[in-house]
């Protein structure tokens, strides 16, 4: 295997070159900017600002950074007389009544003009870096010569640039109370750009036709949520301009968001056999000979399907039948851009803009591997934040991850939830991954979610994740998470868990009905309430659910986890589903994130062939039986634990009517042993008990005179 790594570790140094090339001949004789650095755009403050383009190799260029309208006004004007850019269209002033948002600055300031020359690398790439400036919305002009050759961008600002990244949930765009929040998103100083592609090489340049829009009420309804939102936190609290890159898209899985030498490195047969299959395939479409053969396969295949479509049609004629529906063969796609391939976004969305200076990285995905693909993703998710800090060069980046929200069948038994539960398990991977990282966390978000995977509460999710860029990225004083889990100690037949500070934060309601939907929730505060969400286990590995109290333990507030039918417990889960029940919540009514106390192992998800994925699904299908069996017995277990209880209550001063009780109990049961089913049982595998229990009716019926 290894030995395989390292060809393909050659191939790819090859193949690196001859792209380079192909990218220099896409744009042979060209004098621009990448396709990042356009109008509009916002321009990272605090680092140094890098600007890169392309030109003839071997070339000199010349890129000046200014604020000083003068020099940026000529700029445009030398890059619209050269033709590299069009003409400002001819706005006429309106007599109507107009409103707009602007920035009021005092003492902004001032970034002094730099220029700064470099000459185009072998493959026609340029790259000039500039010092760096302070923040402000004071417009900035970037403008390039080359010879008589003028290019040039405007309207750019200085602030803050985040880019986001993931799958459905990063790319949705709609959300609930969009109508209202959009018709007042009048934030020209918050600026948003978004595409997706994919390609099985890293690509020097964006491939699409991208550019940068102001957050307006008409363009904030087509921004997508979570990044939008994100940005307008920020944007509000920071009082600087903020930009926002998304390069999400739905359905895809980890490890299209990592670098593919960070890939090779991982030997676990669910991600090399991915990588070969993938390499197999691709390597079909770098032979032009191999794609003639697959193209003239399926013209051939579309000819056999007319042919038989029109003898159906006939055939239905003849018979008075509605015509048949035409359905031929797929067109065969190049999987070199596919949907989700391995690194396959990573290298058309991330690797283009790597020379772009950022804050940090905000992602969510993880949904799709919930779907068979939680073993591959213990693998692969480690590596996502690797490859983002890889690629931009920046080892302390920071990285923000969302993890999923609720979804699924809410309230599952316990027994069930702890093997089936792919959103539980991949949360774990992330949590686990991100724990010991000090420029990145794990954003507890179940709260917000909802029976479909698509949960339209977007704004609770932005909030979470702002407050943690706050509080860690930016050092303000705001509370950006819930108490945190530290450690277990068993003591007398109880679980006590110990948190960084108090688990239950008793702060008063004030004004509960000014509350968002999503704050309002049926926490442990005054009142008594029951805390929900935890699971507790013994050796033996059997999941119970356990109640839960605020309890001190060596002085310190703790959680008591416990269940009578546990007598020596080993380990805790909270909020271990795909939606879990859990209702804890810190200060600012923040999520406590879901956790265990345990190491033990997790029931594989594999798909990475068709018989691993069988394997993996029966398995799957025998651990939920005997988890249904075991709720089954564990609530019969229970419930002989509580019937005594309860009839003691029910009948506490009344003696006669405690046995009278009991003896109907004993009566309901001899019943249920007389019954087809069980009396056909006791023929079977115990034929002596008949007369006994004949015996036992006649004595219940003597008690009861």
């Amino acid at each position: 295997m290894r030995f395989a790594l390292v060809i393909r570790s050659l191939c790819l140094g090859a193949l690196s070159l001859v792209l380079s090339a192909a990218a220099w001949a896409e744009h042979e004789g060209e004098f621009r900017f990448a396709r990042i650095i356009s109008d509009g755009m916002v321009l990272q403050q605090e680092k140094p600002i890098v600007i890169w383009g392309w030109a003839t190799p071997g070339e000199k260029v010349a890129v000046t950074l200014t604020q000083d309208r003068e020099l940026g006004e000529a700029a445009i004007k030398a890059a619209v007389e050269a033709g590299t850019r069009k003409a400002p269209p001819v706005v006429e002033e309106s007599s109507a009544y107009q409103v707009g948002v602007r920035y009021l600055e005092k003492n902004p300031p001032v970034l002094e003009t730099q220029t700064v020359e470099a000459v185009a690398n072998e493959n026609g790439k340029w790259r000039v870096v500039f010092n760096s400036a302070a923040a402000s919305f004071q417009e900035t002009w970037v403008s390039g010569r080359r010879g008589e050759v003028a290019i040039a961008i405007e309207n750019a600002l200085v602030g803050e640039i985040w880019l986001c990244a993931g799958q459905s949930n990063m790319g949705w765009s709609n959300f609930n109370r969009k109508g209202r929040e959009a018709a007042s998103a009048d934030f020209p100083g918050l600026r948003y750009i978004a595409w997706e592609d994919s390609w099985y090489q890293p690509l020097e340049d964006v491939r699409k036709t991208i550019s940068w829009q102001e957050c307006s009420p008409e363009t904030a309804s087509r921004f997508s949520a979570v990044p939008y939102l994100y940005g307008m936190y920020l944007h509000r609290y920071l009082k600087v301009p903020v930009g926002v890159v998304n390069v999400a898209r739905g359905g895809t899985l980890g490890q299209t968001w990592c670098l593919r030498e960070g890939l090779d490195q991982i030997e676990h047969i669910t991600v090399q056999t991915v990588l070969e299959d993938y390499d197999a395939e691709t390597a079909k479409w770098e032979d032009p000979k191999e794609v003639a053969r697959i193209m003239s396969e399926w013209e051939e295949s579309v000819k056999v399907a007319n042919t038989e479509h029109h003898k159906k049609v006939a055939e239905a004629k003849a018979a008075g039948k509605k015509e048949p529906r035409k359905r031929l063969p797929k067109k065969p796609g190049d999987p070199r851009s596919g949907w989700s391939p391995p690194a396959g976004l990573f290298n058309a969305t991330v690797m283009p803009i790597r020379d772009l200076r950022i804050r940090g990285v905000l992602y969510y995905q993880g949904e799709n591997n919930n779907f068979m693909g939680w073993t591959r993703y213990e693998h692969t998710f480690p590596m996502v934040p690797l490859s983002f800090r890889k690629a931009f060069g920046e080892k302390a980046l920071p990285f923000g991850c969302i993890s999923q929200p609720g979804w699924g069948t809410f309230g599952l038994e316990p027994e069930i939830a702890t093997v089936a539960e792919g959103y539980a398990i991949v949360r774990d991977i992330q949590r686990r991954a991100l724990k010991d990282d000090p420029h990145a966390a794990m954003i507890a978000t179940y709260p917000a979610g909802n029976s479909y995977i698509h949960p339209g509460e977007k704004l609770p999710v932005a909030e979470y994740a702002s407050l943690w860029a706050l509080a860690r990225v930016y050092q303000k004083k705001v509370v950006h998470r819930a108490n945190e889990y530290k450690e277990i100690k068993i003591v007398e037949g109880r679980a006590f868990l110990f948190f960084d500070s108090d688990p239950v934060v008793f702060d008063r309601w004030k004004h509960i009905e000014n509350n968002a939907a999503w704050q309002v929730l049926p926490s442990p505060r005054e009142g008594n309430a029951e805390i929900k969400g935890f699971i507790i286990a013994g050796r033996d590995q059997r999941w119970y659910p356990a109640q839960a109290l605020q309890k001190k333990l060596d002085g310190e507030w703790t959680i008591e986890v416990s269940s009578p039918l546990v007598s020596e417990p080993v380990a805790v889960r909270y909020g271990w589903a795909n939606w879990p029940t859990g209702n804890l919540v810190g200060r600012e009514r923040l999520p406590l994130p879901t956790f265990r106390t345990d190491d033990w192992s997790i029931p594989e998800g594999v798909n990475y062939s068709d018989a691993a994925k069988k394997a993996a699904e029966t398995k799957l299908k025998e651990l939920k039986a005997l988890g249904a069996r075991q709720a089954a017995d564990r609530k019969l277990r229970q419930a002989l634990l509580d019937l005594p209880a309860l009839e003691a209550d029910k009948f506490k001063g009344d003696g006669a009517g405690l046995l009278v009780n009991k003896l109907a109990r004993i009566e309901a049961i001899l019943a249920e042993m007389a019954s087809r089913e069980v009396a056909r049982i006791i023929e079977r595998e115990r034929p002596e008990l008949k007369d006994k229990l004949d015996a036992l009716r006649k004595e219940v019926e003597t008690l009861k005179k």
